[in-house]
């Protein structure tokens, strides 16, 4: 059996054909106007990542994935994350937790990290900064200040409960 196609199907097939031709641009284009998302550097992790930078050298220290490790207002807590030194000489880098004001002193350590190397900050690790009172509850967000000699940054930093991840941590 024959299938003829009227005027009518051929009209309707020569319409789709134009919008398929006259969108595809349009449709294109939108990649050009888009950043590439997966181009863009981002903290993929809990915690909050910081840098100091000291002009004078051009190098910089990179503060990664912080957070602080507790279950409960009053109870105890400890800084987990990681140290990078950019530089080429060893630095010293202060890192002192501190209440969601940013004004009262909860804990501080001192971390040295070598040229080009990452030190880890945790229980168990070559540094750690304890808490002994958490001023609040899992899930809030507390100061953390770190410094070099050449500057220092101030981050806000999560609580996360002793849960998941996190569960074989002991502050």
């Amino acid at each position: 059996m024959k299938h003829s196609v009227g005027r009518a199907g051929r009209q309707a097939r020569l319409g789709v054909l134009l919008v398929a031709l006259v969108a595809s641009p349009g449709l294109a284009a939108c990649a050009a106007t888009n950043a590439v998302t997966t181009a863009k550097t981002y903290a993929a992790g809990d915690g909050f990542s910081g840098e100091i930078a000291d002009p004078a050298s051009g190098t910089s220290v990179q503060l990664r994935n912080m957070l602080v490790v507790g279950e409960k207002k009053g109870g105890p807590g400890t800084l987990l994350g990681a140290v990078v030194n950019n530089g080429a000489k060893p630095i010293d880098v202060s890192l002192t937790v501190l209440d969601a004001t940013g004004q009262a002193q909860l804990g501080t350590g001192t971390v040295t990290v070598a040229p080009g190397q990452l030190v880890k900050v945790g229980p168990g690790e070559k540094s750690s900064v304890s808490i002994s009172a958490l001023p609040v509850d899992a899930g809030a967000v507390i100061q953390l200040k770190a410094g070099t000699p050449a500057g220092s940054d101030q981050l806000s930093v999560p609580v996360m409960a002793p849960t998941g991840t996190y569960a074989g941590i002991k502050p």
